[in-house]
């Protein structure tokens, strides 16, 4: 209960404050996560990592996140602006995870790969919450901050699949399973991706078509995306897939299904004749509640970090776990972006600022409490200290720079009130 007093006074007094903190480059995790680490300091709270509350948590937090994340990504945008996106999560994406890779084996010698590459992987996926004075700020040209958002947003979820792989892999490796641990994996997967493209596809397109012809309670629609997101993962985990992929891939389907709005057409001449188009606003309507509870839940587990994470990191490996650190939020993923957006004459202060815009936050301190409490032992203790410490310095650093860099790119690139350059 303490706990739980403790939570919600750092979460009013973000909410209280929060303009003016983003004024200064402080953000929410870092408040939250410093309102966990003095709650644990000062009143003795602080769950043991692996424990039912906080795994359920952490599971409920990223399928939500998961689900509004692919479910808020604009069609019209994408098409018009695909190649950065696409070369982003199709090139740099994997490029930064082999790197990570390569970088962990020199850096944690004689270590099991199958440890590293659960570490790489997840590290992969960028949180563009932590730069939010870049991604909100309107001097700042539009098409750049929504491609640092689409990849944030869409970065996550593939690699959630890559993730829960190499964790199962590693799992079985560390507690000696030759029960066929690769298939078992894969078949998990494909039985996610399955179902909850099925769910979101039939859930979205009846949700619109309540909607359509008036059958819905306008403001009881937003909360739907959220009882189906919750719904799909746990009746994929108890049909034995995978009900992170799943919240993912059904997020995909919703928002294609319910963003296909029928609407009048422009020659109706009031027939019943109809035109559809992608509707974006409604979608982002419907989506609203959804996302205010995946920031809030996302508040609960910064929370955590500070109050179980940080004080129980195994201090076994930390100076090669902050060396690693360094690395992974600079050349392990400035130069995969500076790589895969060769060729599109873009400044090289955009380069620049797009390669340290790779902040490391909630999808890969979730991945890491999952992969500790999959591998468990020491071997889950050195996942969790080496992700941990990356995710803690990833949230100070990228927190506090994004003010400045906001204002020297914003004078570099002046943008008019409609954010177009």
């Amino acid at each position: 209960m303490t706990a739980v007093v403790a939570f919600s006074v750092s979460t009013l007094l973000w909410i209280a404050f929060s303009k003016r903190l983003n004024d200064w480059s402080v953000t929410a995790p870092i408040v939250l996560t410093a309102g966990g680490l003095a709650s644990a300091t000062l009143l003795g709270t602080g769950e043991r990592i692996g424990s039912e509350s906080i795994r359920a948590l952490i599971e409920v937090t990223l399928a939500v996140v998961l689900f509004v994340d692919a479910s808020a990504i604009g069609v019209r945008w994408f098409r018009t602006e695909w190649q950065y996106p696409v070369r982003l999560l199709g090139f740099g994406l994997p490029l930064t995870m082999l790197m990570g890779v390569l970088a962990a084996l020199v850096i944690f010698p004689g270590t099991d790969i199958w440890l590293l590459a659960v570490i790489a992987v997840a590290l992969s996926p960028t949180d563009a919450a932590l730069g939010v004075s870049i991604v909100e700020n309107e001097r700042i040209p539009l098409w750049f901050r929504r491609v640092i958002n689409v990849e944030s947003g869409l970065n996550d979820g593939l690699a959630t699949p890559v993730v829960s792989f190499c964790i199962a892999i590693a799992a079985a490796s560390v507690d000696g399973v030759a029960d066929r641990p690769f298939v078992s994996a894969l078949l998990e997967i494909v039985g996610g991706v399955g179902v909850g493209l099925a769910i979101g596809l039939v859930t979205g397109r009846l949700l619109r078509v309540a909607v359509e012809r008036g059958l819905a309670t306008r403001p009881l629609v937003s909360v739907a995306p959220l009882v189906v997101a919750l719904a799909t993962y746990l009746l994929v985990v108890e049909l034995g897939g995978n009900g992170f992929v799943a919240a993912f891939v059904c997020g995909v389907g919703f928002g294609t299904a319910t963003r296909r709005a029928r609407r009048p057409g422009p020659d109706d001449g009031g027939t019943n004749d109809v035109q559809v188009v992608d509707d974006e606003q409604g979608v982002e309507d419907e989506l609203e509640f959804t996302h205010l509870a995946a920031q809030l839940l996302g508040f609960a587990v910064w929370f955590v970090f500070g109050e179980s994470v940080l004080g129980s990191l195994s201090t076994a490996h930390l100076g090669q776990a902050v060396v690693y650190a360094v690395l992974s939020l600079t050349v392990l993923r400035m130069l995969p972006v500076a790589v895969s957006l060769l060729g599109l004459r873009l400044p090289w202060d955009t380069v620049l600022l797009a390669g340290w815009l790779g902040p490391r936050g909630l999808a890969s301190l979730i991945f890491a409490i999952l992969a500790t409490d999959a591998i468990g032992g020491s071997d889950g203790d050195f996942v969790l200290t080496v992700i941990a410490t990356t995710v803690a310095i990833s949230v100070v650093v990228h927190g506090l720079s994004a003010g400045p860099l906001a204002r020297w790119y914003a004078a570099r690139h002046p943008v008019d009130l409609d954010g177009v350059s």
